[in-house]
């Protein structure tokens, strides 16, 4: 089977899903190819920008922009001193894009935003979806965490206690917990926020709240409410009980980072976009510095696509877009160099502040994206590259892993409708 499009994206991430949104928004012909559902899935949803300030690693930074802009100067190697031109309008798009699906996600008055998560400590990011924006925590009177006897994996007292110990709180805010049921055994987040669509089990799990609650509490879930991007289930609870309700970032898998990933299939469906899932591109043709065709397979089926360009968003170790073996990593499709093999791969300390080397590994590229040698020389003309697929960025510690997907997705799609 052969296909064609003017612009193929290999992989479903954050970037590989921001660069098809923008190449079709351009009125390009696009096909996304992915052999599944990338990490995205996995994150909190959150859109991290730049997290911690640069001269010290345990404080919050208070300005990422101009922290940023240093960080491009002192390290031109990271994938954000390729992607400044774009990186305010990308978040904008962005924004709009989820806007006009429901989802909206806000941006902090300044700085950034200090998010709960489910073991009590605070992340920072800069987008967050609009039911997980709890601007007003730090000045509550009383918090109340609920908990649901049916979920693993959450645990009310252990949030409770630590958000109380943070020292970010107000000095008299009283933090409890409560307890509900919404009915049944075990059950999954993805299994729990259907079941609370239903609106006469989120009622009685709102009664089950209300005998908890003191005046003016804000109340902190786990985020199953609901299974959709939209925020309609998390505000018929607030309505219910008189109450903000904010849902706080859960460990892995979580349902928040999946509703993103969701709308955005969903939005790019809508678009004329051509998805194709189970996918797994294999190999390349190449015509002398030039992807001609790549190949591919699913179901039994195997598929060429041609490109005019083609976009490599398939991600790192963890998405199987980098390969490793013992003292060598290579690119999985089109065996492009990977920088920073050299050294220790991973420090002594498994929570270093610093990072783990292999994280920064990755495909060195141009002003452009399209990747490089150690010489600066474009190795491939027509194939740009993006999010975790790019050296130089240590995403766990740096907190930038969405915003460089953000930012290099939409640079790339953008490039394939002007450039290529």
């Amino acid at each position: 089977m052969n296909k064609y499009a003017d612009v193929l994206v290999i992989g479903a991430g954050l970037s590989g899903l921001m660069a098809a949104a923008k190449a079709v928004e351009d009125g390009k012909k696009v096909t996304l190819a992915a052999k599944g559902m990338g990490a995205l899935g996995l994150s909190s949803g959150c859109i991290d920008l730049w997290g911690y300030s640069l001269d010290d690693p345990y404080r919050v930074s208070q300005d990422p922009w101009q922290d940023i802009a240093r960080l491009c100067a002192v390290r031109p190697q990271h994938p954000y001193a390729r992607l400044q031109d774009v990186l305010k309008e990308s978040l904008l798009f962005f924004q709009q894009l989820c806007q006009k699906n429901g989802n909206q996600y806000l941006a902090p008055p300044a700085g950034n935003r200090l998010l709960p998560t489910a073991l009590g400590t605070w992340r920072p990011t800069y987008l967050a979806p609009a039911g997980m924006a709890a601007d007003n925590l730090q000045q509550a009177d009383h918090i109340l965490v609920v908990g649901f006897e049916e979920l693993k994996d959450f645990y009310p007292h252990v949030l409770a206690a630590n958000i109380s110990k943070s020292g970010l709180l107000k000095t008299n805010c009283r933090v409890n917990t409560a307890m509900v049921s919404a009915g049944g055994g075990e059950l999954s987040p993805g299994t729990l926020a259907h079941r609370l669509e239903d609106p006469a089990r989120l009622a009685d799990v709102a009664a089950q709240i209300k005998p908890g609650l003191q005046p003016e509490a804000v109340l902190l879930l786990p985020p199953v409410c609901g299974e959709r991007w939209d925020t309609r289930v998390l505000q018929r609870l607030s309505q219910l009980l008189g109450h903000r309700a904010y849902e706080v970032t859960n460990i892995p898998p979580a349902l928040p980072g999946q509703r993103l990933q969701q709308m955005l299939l969903h939005h790019l469906k809508q678009r004329g976009v051509e998805v194709l899932l189970g996918c797994t591109v294999s190999g390349a043709r190449l015509t002398g510095k030039r992807c001609s065709e790549v190949l591919a397979g699913g179901a039994g089926k195997t598929i060429n696509i041609a490109a005019k360009t083609v976009v490599l968003a398939t991600g790192s170790f963890l998405g199987g877009g980098l390969w490793a073996e013992p003292g060598q990593a290579w690119e999985s499709i089109f065996r492009l160099p990977v920088a920073g093999r050299s050294g220790k791969w991973s420090a002594r300390d498994f929570l270093s502040l610093e990072g783990h080397l292999f994280n920064q590994m990755g495909i060195n590229v141009n002003d452009n994206l399209q990747p490089v040698d150690d010489a600066g020389r474009v190795i491939l003309e027509n194939v740009l590259v993006t999010g975790a697929n790019l050296a130089g960025s240590n995403h766990s510690v740096e907190k930038c892993g969405n915003g460089v997907a953000v930012a290099s997705g939409y640079k790339a799609g953008k490039l394939a409708g002007e450039v290529f």
